[in-house]
């Protein structure tokens, strides 16, 4: 869980505006209900578009897969 989590806030946290233009703290809660693949590359996937929904000045969408 922690391992994945990473990958998940690196893959965010590359695309997160500097503190000076966006001084807010944020915090994503991802809820996986059922799993029949890789959730936290669907988290990541949810994360980048709830932050673009949420009007936050990200530098591109962000979209998680995984391989294997």
């Amino acid at each position: 869980e922690i391992g994945h989590g990473r990958l998940a806030k690196r893959g965010i946290q590359a695309v997160m505006p500097d503190m000076d233009e966006f001084p807010y703290v944020l915090r994503v809660v991802s809820e996986i209900t059922e799993s029949n693949g890789s959730s936290s590359m669907a988290s990541v996937c949810g994360t980048s578009l709830s932050l673009m929904d949420a009007g936050v000045p990200i530098e591109a969408p962000v979209a998680g897969i995984a391989m294997g």
